[in-house]
Parts: C-alpha cells; structure tokens; sequence
C-alpha cells in the first residue's frame, strides 16, 4: 500500500510539472490530470480547455513584454508586478474534469442485434476517449455467435469494460456466463446467479460433444486470461452448473460484489486490470456516467426474438395469406401484410430454437380449417386443424426445458387456437360463401337480359355487352355487330345469346 501511494505521489508530481511547464504536452500524450492523479481522460473535452490555457499566456506575455521594451522598466515596483503576472497564468490549475464511462445494457436473449449493439458501443467509447464502458447484464443466454463477437470485442477493447449483473434477481445463464468471464472486471449483483452453459442446437437439445469441447476450451481461455477460476468455468459448460454471487466470489469465478451501480464503483476505485497489453488502474472516484441507449433498429430486431411475439406473427401471417387466397386475390393489402408477417416471424426463428415439424404443424391446420369451409366433411377437417394447431404449437418450442424465455407462453397458445378457428369459422367462411352466393346469382340474374353484340356473333365464338360487361358469347343464329341480343344460358364464363330485332321507336 505505501509502495502504491509513492508511485501515485511521484505520478501526481509529475502531472503537475508537465501540467505546469509543458501545457501543450497534456494535448500530445491525451492525458489529463482528474482528482491530483495522472489518468487518461476525455480528449474531446478538454482540447479546446487545454488550448486555451496555452494560447492565452503567450498573448498576454507578449503584450507585457511590448510595454516593458517601451517604457524600459524605469520603476522597480512596475517591473516586479510586470514579472508576477508574467509567470501566474502558466501556473493556473488545470480544470477537473470526472472520468466518464459509457454505460450500455444487455437484457433478454443475445441475438444479432445485441452483438452489434454492444460492439458499436464500445467502439463509440474508445473513439470519445472514455475512460471505460460498463455493461449491465441479465440473460437466459442466446445465439453463441453473437456471445462470441461480443467477447471477442471485449477481449480487443482498448478501455476497460465492466460487466455487472444486476438488478436483484438477475441471472448470467448460458451465453452470459462468456461475456461475464470475458470482461476485465466481473461483478454481480446481490441476489443473482451466474451458470448453466451447456450449449445447445437449434432443436433445443443438448449439443454434440464436439461442439461442447469447443465451447469448454473457450471458455477456459477466458478464465484464464483474467486470472479466473477456469475448472468451475468448464463444469459451467460441461455439467451446466449454477451459483450464487456469494458463492461465485469465493470461488474467484467473479472480481466483485456491489448492492448498485455507485457501490461497484467505489469498490473498484484503484484496481488494477490489464487492458491489451497495459496495466491499466481503474479511476472511478466521482466518476460520470453516460447511457448508451440502443437504436430503433437494435431494438426493434430484439424484440423479435421474444417467442411470444414471434408466434403471433407467424399466425398473423398465415391469416393473412389464407384470406387472400379465399378473397381470390381481390384485395392485395392483407396478403402483403401476411407475407411481411411471416418474413419478420422467420427472422425472429433464426434466434430462438425452432422444430421445423412444429411449423409445418402449425401451416397444415390452416390448410385443413381452408379446406374444410370449401368443401364440408361434416367437421372432420376442423378436428384434424385444430389438433395440427395445438401439437404443432406446442413442439415449436423446443427450448421449454431451458426456461421460458425460449417458448411461447401456454395462455398464449390456446388464445390463439381459438381465434384461429373463430377466424377461419368466421371471416374466411363469409367471405367463402359471399363469393359462391355472387357467383350464383350472377349466373340467374344474366339469364333474360339484353345487351348488345360488340363483334358478330356466330355458333363458335363473339363478344357481346351485358349489363356494361363484356363477356364472350355464342348464338345458333348469326348476329351482326351493334344488334341487339338477349342471354338466353349461361356456360361457365360464356353465354349463348339470341337475335332480338329493334323496336321501330329504336
């Protein structure tokens, strides 16, 4: 401790001289003094600050000067104020500035959005000079190429980052537990638990052994890289175990406990971590704070990995692009709707592990509910789509097992079970039954009127105009153009037609 003092008096010693005498060179290394010691700071603050205080006493030295030459110092007491002013402001205190720390958050599963949100982050701190970055964490874990870039980015961050999990009640599962080992200081809330890293596929089972190594020997490596407990790190991967932040500090798998963020941080005021290839100590006495939120983007992309959401916008999809095709393409809007619909549910899919027999699943109880109010089998097709829908729901979501923030919630399920079949009972049925009712009669309202013949009309083929429509006709006897005709059947989309003379009034 006194060895540490002398070294942090000789640093403020020399921050002072070079303060003092070489004002410019603050500017060069991009360091500031904050609180009477020699620690990197904000260099975009105070640039102008420092250039101001180094501009400002040659100026006003070289007016001083001019007045001495002219007057050429004929009284003692002039040229003795002369002097002192000469030399006070290069003795002027440089301005106290708090270390900054740029303050990001990861909450719900790691996926794409996250992984870029964090990196960009740590990036904007590095490229601002701040004098750290600190991460508050709780996650059930998530995709391992997105943990993988954010460790990595960790690992390569040129200022220190700080991974806290917090509030009270949060947890560092799975994925988390590598970017908390990953980050130069470990720290954990009270009430919170960090394990369970077994990785897993994509159908929610435990991964091949192949997978598993690689995922041991990583995590190992970043225990090891910061002085950790690396056999309770691969026990995290390989038996899926779990502690208390209690039991994570005696067991030196973490650095530090704190209630808050402000208690974190006056604990670690002074600690030495390694940041690359430097030793770096921690400055967090009346340090300053500034969030970095995410973007829209970031969390619009985030929230569809939220199965929940995702699951009613894969239903919302297939109504829409079932409407559309029971519509007959009339209305564009809700097919359109319904693609886009589906498209984001996929996405959403791509972060969360999906049974691909579950989806399927889940499209065929629609088909069969389609078919069903097309051709009726007296409900038969309606059981058989209701019981596609359920057990289809309820494999999607393999992950149900690892918690439930990885399958839809069960309430939600079967609310949208029956407004499915309410959707198509209703909705798709009327507008079923409305097309058929038109098509009927369409056909008995044609029969008997008049209209009249836009080409000749023979026994194979003619155009004729019936009630402002035209239509393809045929007649036993030939029928010149612009004559008169009247619909005597109707065959599909052609009518047969017959002569009618005009009334002499005509």
């Amino acid at each position: 401790m006194q060895k540490r003092n002398a070294d942090n008096k000789t640093r403020v010693e020399k921050c002072k001289e070079i303060t003092l005498v070489f004002g410019i060179e603050t500017i060069i290394k991009g360091r500031d003094c904050y609180q009477g010691s020699f620690v990197p700071g904000p260099k975009k603050i105070l640039t102008y600050i420092n250039l101001f205080y180094l501009i400002y006493p040659v100026l006003y030295n070289t007016l001083i000067l001019f007045y001495m030459l002219r007057w050429n110092m004929k009284r003692t007491l002039f040229s003795f104020l002369i002097i002192i002013s000469i030399f006070t402001p290069l003795f002027a205190a440089a301005p106290v500035v708090n270390p900054v720390y740029y303050r990001l958050n990861i909450e719900g599963i790691i996926d794409a959005a996250t992984s870029d949100y964090v990196m960009k982050g740590i990036e904007l701190a590095e490229k601002d000079g701040a004098a750290g970055v600190i991460i508050t964490m709780q996650t059930p874990g998530g995709l391992e190429k997105s943990m993988r870039k954010i460790s990595d980015r960790i690992l390569n961050a040129s200022v220190p980052v700080i991974t806290y999990v917090s509030p009270k009640g949060a947890r560092a599962a799975s994925a988390g537990v590598f970017i908390l080992l990953s980050s130069h200081v470990a720290a954990m809330a009270e009430g919170t638990n960090i394990g369970a890293a077994h990785p897993v596929d994509y159908d929610g089972k435990t991964a091949s052994d192949k997978i598993t190594n690689d995922a041991a020997a990583y995590i190992k490596n970043l225990a090891r890289l910061h002085n950790r407990n690396e056999k309770w790190a691969e026990e995290a991967v390989r038996k899926s175990v779990s502690i208390s932040e209690v039991e994570a500090l005696n067991g030196k798998v973490i650095d530090v406990t704190a209630a808050d963020i402000n208690d974190l941080m006056a604990k670690l005021d002074g600690k030495k971590v390694k940041v690359g290839d430097k030793d770096v100590v921690l400055n967090t006495k009346n340090f300053a704070s500034k969030d970095i939120n995410p973007t829209a983007k970031h969390q619009f992309l985030h929230m569809l990995a939220d199965p929940n959401i995702v699951y009613i916008l894969f239903l919302i999809g297939i109504y829409g692009l079932i409407y559309e095709l029971a519509n007959g393409f009339s209305s564009l809007a809700p097919g359109i709707a319904g693609a886009i619909a589906v498209v984001l549910a996929f996405t959403g899919f791509d972060s969360l592990p999906i049974n691909t027999a579950g989806i399927i699943l889940v499209a065929l109880s629609a088909v069969l509910f389609f078919v069903e109010l097309i051709t009726p089998t007296n409900g038969l097709l309606w059981i058989g789509g209701i019981i596609c829908m359920g057990v289809g729901s309820f494999l999607m979501f393999p992950g149900r097992e690892h918690g439930n923030a990885w399958h839809a919630n069960y309430f939600l399920m079967a609310v949208m079970i029956l407004l499915t079949v309410a959707f198509f009972a209703l909705v798709v049925g009327l507008v079923i039954k409305a097309h058929k009712k038109k098509s009927i009669m369409g056909q008995q309202s044609l029969i008997g009127l008049k209209g009249t013949a836009i080409s000749d009309v023979n026994a194979d083929a003619g155009v004729v105009n019936i009630g402002g429509e035209e239509w393809q006709a045929w007649s036993d006897d030939p029928v010149k153009a612009r004559e008169i005709v009247e619909v005597l059947e109707v065959n599909g989309m052609k009518l047969k037609v017959k002569y009618i003379p005009r009334k002499k009034e005509e």
